[in-house]
């Protein structure tokens, strides 16, 4: 209790509108009307950004979904025209191959006929060429020369008559004052061998020798050695 005395200041309604001292009750009702308003606008403000961020994202998810199913459709109908383009390109390398195929065919074909037909023709036709060409070389005109180195008398003689009976020209007949023979032989100089060979056939002699130019003779010598016999 104070010691002063109570006056008129002391008597204070609970319901009066007087500001003073005592309105401490007065601001905390204030107070609270003015948080309410805060976050009634905190509410709102928030309202509006979902509204502005989040249903443009809702509506654009709705258009590609559509664009999806529309896209679907058109993917289907391109790929068999995909599928027919792709098939063209195999059926025109199917051809090159076929005409691959056929152009290694023929290339087979072509060595296989020319190995059946060439090497049997040459080989009958030289031995014929070959024949001719020694028939057509013999020359009987060309002189002989005939030797007897055995010592029989009359043999060289026999032998000139049977040369001379075929149609050749014999040039000399007389001994041979060469080295002794151990049988009958024929020399002869390069390119008289076909008359040496048509003698030979002629007197049973198989000894023919080439000889250099001019080693023994000029011309076709036939020496009649040892176990001579004259063919008939």
């Amino acid at each position: 209790m104070t010691k002063y005395s109570r006056d008129e200041f002391d008597q204070v309604p609970e319901t009066s509108d007087r500001h003073g001292v005592h309105r401490a009750h007065m601001a905390a009702s204030k107070s609270s009307g003015l948080g309410l308003i805060i976050l009634a606008t905190v509410l709102a403000l928030a309202v509006g950004v979902l509204s502005f961020f989040v249903l443009p994202l809702l509506g654009a998810g709705g258009a590609s979904t559509e664009l999806q199913a529309t896209a679907a459709p058109s993917a289907k109908s391109a790929s068999p025209s995909a599928s027919e383009e792709a098939a063209e390109p195999t059926e025109d390398v199917s051809e090159p191959a076929v005409d691959a195929a056929g152009t290694a065919t023929e290339a087979a074909e072509e060595p296989l006929d020319e190995p059946t037909t060439k090497p049997a023709a040459e080989p009958t036709e030289e031995p014929v060429d070959e024949a001719a060409e020694a028939a057509a070389a013999v020359n009987k005109a060309d002189p002989v020369l005939i030797f007897n180195s055995v010592g029989v008398s009359g043999l060289g003689g026999a032998v000139s008559q049977t040369v001379t009976s075929d149609g050749w020209a014999v040039g000399v007949v007389d001994n041979w004052q060469g080295t002794p023979m151990a049988n009958s032989v024929i020399f002869y100089n390069p390119g008289q061998g076909a008359n040496a060979q048509a003698l030979g056939e002629l007197l049973g002699i198989n000894d023919l020798r080439e000889t250099g130019p001019g080693a023994v003779s000029e011309y076709v010598t036939v020496v009649l050695g040892p176990g001579f016999q004259q063919n008939g």
